[in-house]
């Protein structure tokens, strides 16, 4: 119960005269109240208090009464934790347009002008309109051996009869060999149960045995594409076998070589003929053919133009290319810019769509590519492009697509627990 101050206590006469006005509703002794007593009242705890109140009285009030009103509204407890949950939901809309929505509805509309038809003139054509010239000492595109593609079931034959087939991928090895066995021995690779071993590339060079991972790929029959490092140890590999060749010795001393040229160097004086006919052998390209559920298959080491043909494509992009130019379609082997597997996804997409609503069968012309080449991006898995390239030369994980019977697809990986980056 609030204590009442001596000296703040009610005029006697004051009270005296409200209580008789009281009792006998007297309207002359009322009216010489001019405020309410509630006003008069002063307790303890409002003498130590340092909170002020807005009297609503007419005759008190030097502000407007909207202002009193405004004033009330925001002191009140309840508007300001609104203020705050909405000033946190708009920050975070913001960054969210941002940082996250904004830019991918950039990305998208970049993309669909780049690969619409019409803005081919802008740029003054596309690359891979016209054929390039051909290459004597490569071969372009090879074609997998249709028995070896994994199909559907017929119909009609009984399950128990039925050969199932598998295509094992496998992503940069770089003479790994070792996580090489591991990764085959994790997904029960047998050639007489009808697997097929397929290499992305780049299976010599950097690694601690580039040549037994040659050999164990002959042993199996496998199947590769010609990756950079094939590339770059085989032009080696024929300028050292030429006539006027420096010896290994005089290569050193004549220190017009670096420390890196010199290893591969010595890597393509290494490979017996046997093992380099063999990565000659390997097409830039390898056309796989149909798949139930991905369409037409290629395997290649850095990637494809969205568009062109395969025997119209640039053989040292095929090998090189990680980003491609949004306008210009023109591929380049630099980390920074658009990721081709990117652009050539979308393409693949819309060809998608435009054939479903065409009543054709959306799976005859789209085409899936399975690649390596960019560890930096790492396992990088699209609806019609397959990035396998897990560093494992680094220290990362060896990658293997299996790919069975009606296009059912798994990723298998191995850790590969040594990185031999740090002994260059």
């Amino acid at each position: 119960m609030a204590t009442y101050e001596s000296d703040h206590e009610l005029d006697d006469s004051e009270n005296l005269s409200y209580h008789h006005s009281s009792s006998s509703s007297s309207p002359s002794r009322f009216s010489r109240i001019s405020r309410p007593l509630i006003e008069s009242v002063r307790n303890g705890w409002q003498s130590h208090s340092n909170i002020s109140y807005h009297s609503l009285s007419p005759e008190n009030d030097k502000n407007p009464r909207w202002l009193q009103m405004t004033l009330s509204v925001v002191a009140a407890p309840r508007f300001r934790r609104y203020v705050v949950v909405y000033v946190t939901l708009f920050i975070l809309s913001w960054c969210g347009w941002s940082l996250f929505l904004r830019p991918l509805l950039q990305d998208r509309s970049d993309l669909l002008h780049s690969l619409d038809p019409a803005s081919k003139s802008e740029s003054g054509g596309w690359f891979g309109s016209n054929s390039l010239p051909k290459f004597d000492d490569l071969i372009q595109v090879r074609t997998l051996d249709p028995d070896l593609v994994p199909m559907a079931p017929l119909e009609g034959v009984d399950a128990a009869e039925w050969k199932s087939k598998r295509l094992i991928v496998v992503g940069d090895v770089h003479g790994c060999k070792e996580e090489l066995v591991k990764l085959l021995d994790k997904v029960s690779f047998s050639e007489e149960d009808g697997d097929h071993l397929i290499f992305t590339g780049d299976l010599i060079n950097k690694g601690p045995d580039s040549a037994g991972v040659v050999d164990l790929a002959r042993e199996h029959s496998a199947s590769c594409v010609r990756g950079n490092h094939e590339d770059r140890v085989l032009l080696f590999r024929h300028e050292i076998m030429s006539p006027t060749a420096m010896t290994e010795a005089e290569e050193v001393q004549s220190q017009i070589f670096s420390s890196k040229e010199l290893k591969e160097r010595a890597l393509a004086r290494s490979l017996t003929d046997e093992q380099a006919q063999w990565l000659e052998a390997c097409p830039v390209i390898l056309d796989v053919g149909f798949v139930q559920g991905m369409g037409q298959v290629a395997v290649v080491h850095g990637g494809l133009v969205p568009g062109v043909d395969f025997e119209k494509q640039d053989p040292s992009s095929v090998m090189t290319m990680r980003t491609i130019d949004l306008d210009t379609h023109v591929p380049s082997a630099s980390h920074d810019g658009l990721n081709w597997a990117k652009m050539f996804d979308k393409h693949q997409s819309i060809l998608h769509t435009s054939l479903k609503h065409s009543n054709a069968d959306p799976h005859s012309q789209t085409t899936t590519v399975i690649y390596g080449h960019d560890a930096k991006r790492s396992l990088n898995i699209r609806t019609y492009t397959k990035g396998l390239d897990t560093g494992c030369y680094k220290g990362g994980k060896l990658t293997a697509l299996v790919i069975q019977d009606g296009g059912k697809q798994e990723l298998v990986q191995v850790k590969c627990h040594t990185n031999y980056s740090k002994d260059e």
